[in-house]
């Protein structure tokens, strides 16, 4: 009898496992459906928002009963979410009369709604797609919303609000360097570097509060900057920056002084060399590449001959051949005296294939 028992509770386990195996399976189907259904949906929407844009920039959109169709996709929040993403990405694409035609689209359909409502959102992410659409479209009543998004402690969000105020007010929108204490991711930097079209006549006091900044990331921004519009009267202040404890901030100081130089810039790099990091010197010797400057002839060969780093002497190899010094180099390899770690140097600057 207890066999029989045993026999029957192992029958209900094998069919409450294949049950379960069942229901698994079609949940799977089910969603790998959904899935695909969503998939096919977004494709083929994204035609016609695409159609739609095209025949709004090229000025012919005049067929009713394909604007009764739009209408009809545009009641569903899915489609709406892709329209305004893909006249976001749209706008990014073209300038003069087509944005304007883009921008038309926003507000004749009325997708500014939507914009503010993810702008009020608690999830980062739709709080920071609704900034990036509403700056994208121009809504300056946005503005004073977006700035309070500068103090987020979200970075999706408050990233999003600083390019959005460099977008809206160009140089006037980097304001908050003055008080972020964030970083400035490197991406970051090149977004709002390229915002940044003209800088106005009395921004000086403003970029030299910027380099005092103790937020390192504001500094190489601003040193970036400084290259960018090639801010001559700032070569002192960036040359004070090779005494900055940050290695980072003077690798962006060599930089910006090579993109400034003037006539004291090589004999100024020669005299600090040693007292800097080997990133650093590896950056004034990329410089001193860029330079072609005979006045560092004498140096790059002490540092060929003498430094202890091999990868400061292979730098050094490196822009003497740029100056023209392959004979000497050459000359040199083949002497009795000279070592094979130099020698190897030598041929890899040369471009030789070792023995």
């Amino acid at each position: 009898m207890p066999n029989h028992i045993f026999l029957h509770e192992l029958i209900l386990a094998i069919i409450f496992v294949l049950i379960l195996v069942l229901l698994l399976i079609i949940a799977v189907l089910g969603y790998s459906f959904y899935s695909y259904r969503i998939l096919h949906n977004r494709q083929s929407w994204r035609q016609i928002i695409e159609y739609k844009i095209m025949e709004t920039i090229v000025g012919s959109d005049t067929n009713r009963e394909r604007d009764q169709e739009f209408s009809k996709h545009l009641k569903e929040p899915s489609f709406r979410a892709l329209f305004l993403e893909v006249l976001v990405d749209s706008d990014r694409k073209f300038s003069g009369a087509a944005k304007e035609a883009i921008n038309s689209l926003f507000y004749d359909f009325k997708l500014e709604d939507q914009a503010w409502s993810k702008l009020r959102q608690r999830k980062a992410y739709l709080v920071a797609g609704g900034i990036q659409e509403l700056a994208a479209m121009g809504v300056e009543a946005a503005i004073p919303e977006i700035k309070a998004k500068l103090n987020d402690d979200r970075t999706a969000v408050y990233q999003e609000a600083q390019y959005a105020m460099v977008s809206f007010q160009g140089y006037e929108g980097l304001g908050f360097l003055e008080d972020v204490d964030k970083p400035l991711s490197d991406w970051q930097q090149l977004r709002l570097l390229y915002s940044i079209q003209h800088l106005p006549e009395l921004s000086d006091a403003q970029v030299y509060s910027w380099l005092k900044r103790t937020n390192d990331s504001v500094v190489i921004f601003t040193l970036r900057l400084i290259r960018k519009f090639r801010l001559l009267s700032f070569y002192t202040a960036v040359n004070e920056l090779l005494a900055h404890p940050s290695t980072p901030v003077r690798v962006q100081a060599i930089r910006s002084m090579q993109a400034i130089e003037n006539s004291a810039t090589i004999s100024q790099f020669i005299a600090c060399f040693d007292q800097q990091p080997i990133d650093v010197q590896l950056e004034i010797l990329k410089s001193m590449k860029v330079a072609r400057s005979r006045e560092s002839e004498d140096f790059l060969k002490e540092q060929l001959w003498n430094n202890t780093a091999v990868s400061i002497k292979i730098a050094a190899a490196e822009v003497l051949v740029i100056l023209g010094k392959t004979d000497y180099l050459r000359e040199i390899s083949q002497e009795p005296a000279t070592g094979d770690e130099l020698i190897q140097i030598i041929k890899h600057a040369l471009q030789e294939k070792k023995c």
